[in-house]
């Protein structure tokens, strides 16, 4: 598995736990922790993505 695959794939299943924990407590500190993380993760994704990718021209 390359590193970025991995690395994406981490940072999903980061994101589900949180949103699972979100759903599960059903209170606002759970909303607003899914809010940061969901923030922080496509800030990772963005970052995987632009350190890992190869550019394509």
């Amino acid at each position: 598995m390359s590193k970025y695959r991995l690395f994406h794939t981490l940072i999903s299943v980061i994101f589900l736990a949180c949103f699972l924990y979100s759903v599960y407590t059903r209170t606002p500190e759970g909303f607003i922790v899914t809010i940061i993380v969901g923030i922080v993760g496509i800030g990772l994704i963005l970052v995987n993505h632009k350190m890992n990718k190869k550019s394509e021209t």
